[in-house]
């Protein structure tokens, strides 16, 4: 853990109120669940430029960057050192790089890929890469509070696309439906990873943070940065670089 690191958690520590809201498992499954109801609320009712939502979307994927860098992928090799460590982050990928491959082939259109795609997508990936920022909780809470910025801006810019897709499809009210269950999962996910990894050998936290890295990454290569790209083009390089500083100094 590095000195900022440490620097950040003892001021979170002396803030009183904030403090216990901040570390609370509560407050970040909630969070994490309404990012994503949101977003499809918006990409549903209101359905902004196709051209922004990717923006936002590669916002997020610049963040998740730094996240599953320094908050997964690191501490994992520093417990269980680099080829265990990247053994379970290659089979994250190899998982749900797979799944990602499978849903593309499902798709009957672009517009089902992009909609039910993205919906699958952040279903599936959020379980590992939510349950690891609950792990998180427990002794890191300003890399966990870096997560959930990271999670949320991605989650609410993918089911805010989602929404938009889905609704021509599914309707309203069935792409809104889809979302809650979503927002169910992603918020019991973080829970289940602050009360039931800690108390876990150090060996099998490092290898499901190193597995949620892996996850996270095929997701990046394989949803976000594909589907931002053919919205937004090259404009994309300059909102994934606000993404990743932003986490980063976070």
């Amino acid at each position: 853990m590095t000195t900022v690191t440490l620097a950040a958690d003892a001021l979170l520590l002396q803030s009183g109120g904030a403090a216990g809201l901040l570390s609370n498992p509560w407050f970040y499954a909630v969070f994490s669940a309404v990012s994503l109801v949101v977003g499809a609320a918006v990409g549903i009712w209101v359905s902004p430029e196709q051209r922004w939502q990717a923006a936002l979307l590669a916002v997020g994927g610049g963040s998740l960057i730094v996240s599953l860098a320094f908050e997964l992928y690191d501490p994992a090799v520093r417990t269980i050192g680099k080829w265990p460590a990247s053994g379970y982050f290659v089979v994250g990928v190899a998982v749900f790089g797979g799944l990602d491959i499978f849903i593309d082939r499902r798709s009957a259109d672009e517009t089902e890929e992009m909609g039910w795609g993205l919906w699958a997508s952040v279903t599936t990936d959020g379980i590992p890469e939510n349950a690891a920022m609950g792990s998180l909780l427990v002794g890191n809470v300003s890399g966990a509070l870096a997560f959930l910025f990271a999670l949320s801006v991605t989650n609410t810019s993918q089911s805010m696309m989602s929404g938009t897709n889905m609704t021509q499809n599914h309707g309203e009210w069935r792409t809104m439906g889809a979302w809650l269950v979503t927002a169910v999962v992603v918020g019991a996910a973080v829970l289940l990873g602050y009360w039931v990894l800690p108390p876990l050998p150090e060996y099998w936290v490092a290898s499901i943070r190193a597995f949620a890295g892996g996850a996270i990454l095929a997701s990046l290569a394989g949803e976000i940065y594909p589907d931002a790209y053919e919205e937004a083009g090259p404009y994309i390089t300059l909102a994934t670089a606000v993404g990743f500083l932003g986490t980063f100094l976070l």
